[in-house]
């Protein structure tokens, strides 16, 4: 309630400081108004200590800047009256956590293990497996109805044979990790976005960084930009953690799935991701149990400690 009273006389003090601008009843320097939403939180906040209220007091220190009528200043006042403090803690409380690596490293079994141990901890969360492409497949079914060709995935035999992989210079090739990025913006960060919105822990099997691992080893040809869109713009992990198998192994336990030659280039690939994002490498080739605990450490260490401080 306090929050309340504070911020609407401050909308009232903006709005008239805003009145004397734009009649010119006293000349304000309009610099000293773009600057009065920066001044009024840093000041709050050195006072206060209070992240949460510090910016529902910058929301409302937006109705200062110029505007003919009082619609849009009124929808700043607005937006920081309705947004709850406990709300915004609980919003910036969220974490994405991140496990990657080579097929076969044990990531599937670990997340749901992960997600079952928070929740134990009192912390809400959700597990996806977000090796899922809705879009690609929806054009890729299509494709083949119009063109009276198989369907393959991306586990087929087909692609690792010769004629597919000349069919990887054709031009047409190019657009599909484009559209893959379209893809994972829309299903991945939808995901991300309304379950971050509820404060909710996700625990990610895969994300954005495996596909172009994937489309890299099979010899996709992409814009390197791409590459970098990929890897530097995607939602940041608060913790990645990249999973290490020798790719022997990794190869007998899915059976043979894909060649060596792709497991090899695919570790490759994912040690220099954890070097270049600063993951963790966790080597999973110990027992189980041992490599769930080293998890767990590592979130109690980086998330669970920093939250509660």
């Amino acid at each position: 309630m306090k929050m309340k009273i504070f911020l609407t006389l401050l909308f009232a003090c903006l709005i008239c400081v805003n009145a004397l601008f734009l009649y010119n009843v006293v000349k304000i320097p309009i610099e000293v108004l773009y600057a009065i939403p920066i001044m009024i939180p840093v000041v709050f906040y050195a006072i206060t200590h209070d992240k949460a209220n510090t910016l529902r007091t910058f929301i409302c220190s937006l109705s200062v800047l110029p505007a003919r009528n009082i619609v849009m200043p009124l929808i700043f006042y607005i937006i920081a009256i309705l947004l709850n403090d406990e709300y915004i803690r609980k919003v910036a409380h969220a974490r994405i956590i991140v496990f990657t690596g080579i097929d076969g490293s044990g990531k599937t079994s670990h997340s749901k293990v992960t997600a079952q141990w928070l929740r134990s901890r009192g912390i809400d969360c959700v597990y996806y497996h977000f090796f899922k492409h809705p879009i690609v497949t929806a054009l890729s079914l299509l494709k083949a109805r119009l063109t009276k060709s198989p369907v393959y995935d991306y586990t087929s035999k087909i692609t690792y044979t010769q004629e597919f992989r000349r069919g990887l210079k054709r031009p047409s090739a190019m657009l599909r990790p484009l559209i893959q990025l379209i893809d994972n913006w829309i299903y991945i960060g939808t995901r991300l976005i309304w379950n971050i919105l509820r404060g909710r822990w996700v625990i990610c099997d895969r994300y954005f960084y495996d596909y172009y691992i994937r489309f890299k080893c099979l010899g996709y040809i992409y814009p390197k930009i791409l590459e970098k869109i990929v890897y530097k713009l995607s939602p940041r992990p608060h913790l990645l953690v990249v999973f290490d198998v020798n790719p022997l192994i990794s190869y007998e336990r899915r059976a043979g799935e894909h060649p060596i030659w792709y497991y090899i280039l695919a570790r490759r690939e994912y040690l220099r991701l954890a070097r270049e994002l600063g993951g963790y490498i966790v080597n999973t080739q110990r027992p189980f149990n041992e490599v769930q605990e080293i998890l767990n450490r590592l979130i109690e260490k980086n998330l669970i400690k920093s939250r509660a401080s």
